[in-house]
């Protein structure tokens, strides 16, 4: 106790106050009425300014009820009552004392003026506020102010002031400077935190200080280490969580081109049986007339039966495998693109067609019907390879996601030009999407088909080839009952990579 710098200036401390207190009493006292009227005489000049801009508009539009609002909410001291009248007289709204219980000269404030229409014609005038304030609270303040300061100072005992003084120096200042300096010495300290050496022989409170400084910037440096570590284990992880997204994306996209072959391969059987199964029957029929011929058997109605047999195998087995190639050209080029994805310039509605083409066993034995209706002179310089990738995940998106198992429906490919830009539309009419989805569809792994083959990742591969591959935008609109449009935004020369970092 001996010890405590609280101990030993409290009794000193009263006494500069009592002193203070005693110079500055007369002083504080017209200094704080001052301030009291000047803080009365801004928040009514406040109060002025306010109504008359809050109090435009609902006079304008005759709207009492937020009138009446606007009054209620300024009704606080010094306000006791506002009554706002129209030009001619007539009371449009009021709330709060207007007129005091008792009235005392100084106590009480009337304060009114003209509310103008300043937005349309600064002459208007739409009507009158009048305001009472109250100086109460100002006078009691004051009374309340002049009566503490006087018992203050008969209490105080004068005769200590210079032990006041003396007893700063010695047990406040000095120390402060010294702990100063050591503050100072561990501002400037470079090294680690169990290397700073403070002075802390004192056993009063500037000792605890000293000490509890030293605590606290070896808990900092803990918790800074801490930190970083921490840090270094986000950053850690998000690479990780990164590779690992970038691997699904890929695995999506080959599982993807995995159901295209599968898709083509089963559609591509149709056509090769139908031209085995000619080319057998011709050779049959070769076989058969050559021996009648070495036989020396064969009549003019065998050679006009083989004839005929052989040009209907023969335009069968042309058929089929004009189809079969061009099933086989259409994979080949949507395939070597999404797995190349090599930069070239193609034609927009030729390269769709193909896709479309590659695509047709994904919804050949469901009633859906797809209409690529771009037109034929829209030329792109970029990636076919990552635009194919798009229109096949919207398109299984659709048939998975759109059309109900059995459902009938139609989707629909257009495009427009806009300046350097292409504005693709992939527009659906099916059963739409659900408002509270709408923000998440492209959000990696949400899907609304988790237990029925949904990975959730089918969008996100869209957003991210279409926003970054393509340097391009993509937005969805749809209403539940229907359908759904996507709208892709990407420029006719897509970026490449050296711009794509930038």
């Amino acid at each position: 106790m001996r010890n405590s710098i609280g101990f030993r200036l409290n009794a000193l401390f009263v006494v500069l106050v009592t002193l203070l207190l005693s110079c500055s009493g007369a002083l504080a006292y017209w200094s704080m009425r001052s301030q009291l009227l000047e803080q009365y005489q801004r928040s009514r000049d406040s109060v002025q300014q306010r109504l008359q801009t809050n109090l435009v508009n609902p006079l304008w539009n005759f709207d009492t009820a937020t009138l009446q609002e606007n009054l209620v909410a300024e009704v606080k001291p010094p306000v006791l009552g506002i009554v706002v009248t129209s030009e001619y007289g007539e009371l449009l709204a009021s709330v709060g004392v207007l007129e005091p219980a008792r009235r005392r000269a100084g106590d009480y404030d009337q304060l009114s003026f003209p509310v103008y229409n300043h937005g349309r014609n600064a002459q208007q005038v739409l009507g009158r506020a009048q305001v009472l304030l109250s100086r109460e609270e100002m006078e009691d303040t004051l009374s309340e102010q002049v009566w503490r300061r006087f018992l203050e100072i008969l209490a105080l005992d004068v005769l200590l002031v210079a032990a006041l003084s003396l007893s700063l120096r010695l047990q406040v200042l000095k120390p402060l400077v010294a702990l100063r300096d050591a503050l100072h010495q561990a501002a400037e300290h470079r090294g680690p935190p169990e290397s700073l050496v403070l002075p802390s022989t004192r056993l009063d409170e500037f000792g605890e200080v000293l000490g509890g400084f030293r605590r606290i910037t070896q808990r900092m440096a803990e918790d800074l280490q801490a930190r970083r570590q921490a840090e270094r284990d986000i950053r850690q992880a998000y690479e990780e969580l990164q590779r690992t997204q970038a691997t699904l994306i890929q695995a999506e996209k080959l599982a993807a081109l995995g159901g295209l072959v599968a898709g083509v391969a089963h559609e591509i059987n149709t056509p090769l049986g139908i031209t085995l199964t000619g080319a057998s029957v011709l050779a049959e029929e070769t076989r058969r007339v050559g021996g009648q011929l070495r036989a020396g058997q064969l009549k003019k109605s065998d050679v006009e039966g083989y004839l005929h047999t052989a040009e209907e195998s023969v335009e069968l087995i042309l058929a089929n495998a004009n189809r079969a190639a061009h099933l086989v050209h259409s994979f080949k080029q949507v395939a070597v693109d999404q797995t190349s994805e090599a930069r070239r310039e193609f034609n927009l509605a030729s390269y769709l067609d193909e896709v479309v083409e590659s695509l047709r066993p994904t919804y050949k034995r469901r009633p859906i019907q797809v209409h690529n209706s771009c037109a034929a002179d829209i030329q792109l310089d970029g990636y076919p390879g990552a635009l194919a990738q798009v229109v096949t995940n919207l398109l299984v998106n659709a048939v998975t996601h759109a059309f109900p198992t059995g459902a009938a429906g139609a989707v629909e490919l257009s495009a427009r030009v806009e300046g350097d830009w292409l504005v693709l539309q992939f527009e659906d009419d099916g059963q739409g999407i659900a408002a509270e989805h709408l923000p998440h569809i492209f959000e990696p792994f949400f899907t609304t088909k988790r237990g029925v083959g949904g990975s959730g990742l089918g969008l996100h591969v869209v957003y991210n080839i279409v926003t970054q591959r393509l340097g391009g935008q993509i937005q969805v609109a749809s209403t539940v009952g229907s359908g759904t449009c996507f709208t892709l935004r990407m420029p006719l020369v897509a970026p490449h990579p050296a711009e794509e970092a930038r």
